[in-house]
């Protein structure tokens, strides 16, 4: 980083995104943000994830597909020096190298790595898919009956709106006092 004109900057948490990259515009050099809740190893890996984003610019000089092979290869090699026992634990090193097989754009896309580094976070999550169908649960400062799962995601109902929404199994939820759950009618 010391070689490269990259300003890197921790932000408060987001909740759609783990990090970014924006490249340089006349006024402002090129830029890395990463979310300041992130456990040790989470921070890691998003940063090198941005910062292979950086790289890749740089190194086409010309716009490529944002997690395309080029960006692909430049990430398995930014991560190549940290792929070891003594950064990472066993279980985060397992599943690093199943995700830098063909890694998706989005670290919060491959569930497996999502799972592992959260159990280093500090304070547990409560997640969707830990719930039970029917639960009544709070996200996204609405109310939700989880309903079934489809492929990868639950179809919950939005008790504000009535509407039906898709939702990750990985979103942190709230549940507040005894679990609420729903008989079928």
């Amino acid at each position: 980083m010391r070689k490269n004109p990259v300003q890197v900057r921790v932000v408060k948490p987001r909740q759609t995104k783990l990090g970014d990259f924006r490249s340089a515009s006349r006024t402002q050099p090129h830029r890395v943000t990463v979310n300041a809740d992130l456990n040790k190893y989470a921070f890691l890996v998003t940063l090198v994830h941005e910062f292979a984003h950086y790289s890749t610019f740089v190194n086409t000089r010309r716009w490529t597909q944002p997690h395309g092979s080029a960006w692909k290869a430049e990430y398995a090699k930014l991560m190549r020096p940290f792929m070891s026992r003594s950064v990472f634990p066993a279980d985060v090193l397992n599943a690093l190298e199943h995700h830098l097989h063909d890694a998706p754009a989005s670290s919060c896309t491959d569930h497996g790595l999502m799972r592992v580094l959260m159990n280093y976070d500090s304070e547990p999550r409560q997640l969707l898919e830990e719930l039970p169908e029917r639960s009544v649960f709070r996200f996204n400062e609405r109310v939700f009956v989880k309903g079934p799962q489809l492929r990868k995601r639950y179809k919950c109902q939005c008790l504000n709106d009535r509407r039906n929404y898709i939702i990750d199994p990985l979103a942190e939820v709230q549940v507040h006092g005894p679990m609420v759950v729903l008989k079928a009618s």
